[in-house]
């Protein structure tokens, strides 16, 4: 139980930086959205999406990488110092050097994007990622070490710096550029924060600095390279959007995707978790406890995915037009299409979702990842320019939902984990069957009056049928053990 406890608050913490991180964002794109419309909603969406494959470049898997050996090398202080220390470094050279590659091809890409107004904001973007990189770095640190109250810390700390700075410059009159320049400052903030914050942790140590980068770069090559063809599964449709149409469409299909990236924000908690502790009990053997981690993991978040989903596409229109506006009405259908990927994903990988890189095969990740980005670029290429927006939402559904399935059956397969797939067909089925009684309900009485009743009955379900009276007594004795906060 103790052990279940230590779970649920590192959990609980990082669901803390999470939540308020992914707030934060969302309220950033509103203030945007209301402030400068949704032309520069859309180059500030493309700088994100370009700081994001940067990001990736930068850290090269780094990140990841010391998440694994920190977790491993926890109780060996020599050989958690070389490895941080080879790490921190390795990585500020990849940043240096995408800085130079970015700003170089800052006005190739805004040609390529027919959006000359990019140039200019990649040039001040470009001096971000070797404080990236180090803030990665730390990141990987306290993750690996599960001092997740630090990691929390610092995620917040970012997000908080970066919109109150965009609020700042965008009020002062700076517009699209100061809210691009609030971005580089954030994060060099926080690598400040995190040097001083990992020194009780962490000496200087350079013996062995050639075999360690080599592991480190090894391994997070592996994991890149599942990142980025992740990453061209997920962004895909946001960079062909803006290549095949305008800003605008940019910015109205960038709220559809942050509203769905809202979802999976507890399954994304708990992969943080269980990606340090799929590490552990894989190396020492322990499958049982790996068991009942991964389908404990799933299930949890798959009762709190599908109510989360009916209940934001039933009341989809209203959330957007009020939030953000009436001219952000056209986000409204792409999202309903994008709710069905991301529920099934949050609901059943995205919480295990770095078990191949935590047992040594992030291989398997990249091919499956790879799988998912063929797919959804070629759909994209097909379905942009004949339906819009419609047609990428459509494009990556479908990619995420292929991506999933391959996934899961590779889950059973090499970590020979049991999904229990008469539980997921049956929640899943269920909501379906909610989807469609809300479609015919809202017909026939008042829209808000049928998604109320229709979404209580499905959580009453929830409650009654999938989960069993283990599963409440283990949340009731969590929620007391949260509370009184007597071990963290």
């Amino acid at each position: 139980m103790e052990q279940v406890k230590k779970f649920s608050f590192d959990v609980g913490w990082v669901f803390v930086s999470s939540a308020v991180t992914l707030l934060i964002g969302f309220l950033l794109r509103v203030i945007l959205a209301r402030w400068l419309g949704a032309t520069d909603l859309g180059l500030y969406q493309m700088v994100v999406t370009i700081y994001g494959i940067g990001t990736l470049v930068a850290t090269f898997g780094i990140g990841v990488a010391l998440i694994k050996y920190v977790a491993e090398y926890k109780d060996d202080q020599d050989k958690l110092t070389q490895t941080v220390s080879s790490g921190l470094i390795s990585s500020v050279i990849f940043g240096i050097l995408t800085s130079i590659f970015l700003y170089a091809l800052s006005g190739t890409l805004a040609n390529v994007f027919h959006m000359p107004e990019l140039a200019r904001l990649l040039r001040i973007l470009a001096v971000v990622f070797p404080f990236t990189c180090i803030l990665e770095a730390w990141l990987g640190l306290f993750n690996g070490l599960r001092e997740m109250k630090t990691f929390t810390f610092l995620m917040i700390l970012r997000s908080l710096l970066t919109i109150l700075l965009t609020i700042a410059f965008v009020k002062l009159g700076f517009g699209i550029e100061g809210a691009v320049f609030a971005i580089p400052l954030s994060v060099f903030a926080g690598s400040v924060v995190g040097f001083f914050l990992s020194r009780a942790f962490l000496r200087l140590n350079l013996r062995g600095f050639i075999d360690n980068a080599k592991r480190l770069v090894s391994f997070g090559g592996q994991v890149f390279g599942a990142n980025a063809v992740n990453l061209i599964a997920n962004q895909a449709d946001i960079i062909l959007i803006g290549y095949f149409l305008a800003a605008k469409d940019v910015g109205y299909y960038s709220i559809a995707v942050n509203v769905s990236m809202v979802l999976p924000l507890l399954p994304s908690a708990i992969q943080r978790i269980t990606f340090p502790a799929t590490s552990e009990y894989w190396s020492k053997n322990n499958h049982q406890a790996l068991q009942t981690m991964i389908d404990k993991s799933m299930k949890y978040s798959a009762c709190i995915m599908l109510p989360l989903g009916l209940g934001v596409g039933f009341f989809s229109d209203a959330i957007i037009t009020a939030i953000f506006g009436e001219e952000f009405i056209y986000a409204v259908l792409p999202l309903c299409v994008l709710l069905v990927a991301r529920v099934i994903r949050g609901g059943t990988i995205v919480p295990i979702g770095g078990s191949f890189g935590a047992i040594g095969r992030p291989d398997l990740a990249l091919k499956v990842a790879a799988i998912s980005a063929a797919t959804n670029v070629g759909l994209d290429i097909v379905l942009i320019p004949r339906f819009g927006i419609l047609g990428a939402a459509i494009a990556t559904t479908i990619s995420l939902l292929l991506q999933t399935v391959v996934y899961l059956i590779l889950v059973a397969k090499i970590m020979i984990v049991k999904i229990d797939r008469r539980w997921f067909a049956r929640a899943i089925g269920f909501g379906v069957v909610a989807a469609a009684l809300f479609l015919v309900g809202s017909n026939l009485i008042n829209h808000y009056i049928a998604g109320g009743v229709i979404l209580s009955a499905y959580v009453v379900l929830v409650l009654n049928l999938f989960l069993t009276r283990e599963d409440k007594d283990t949340f009731r004795s969590l929620a007391g053990a949260l509370v009184s906060r007597k071990r963290i």
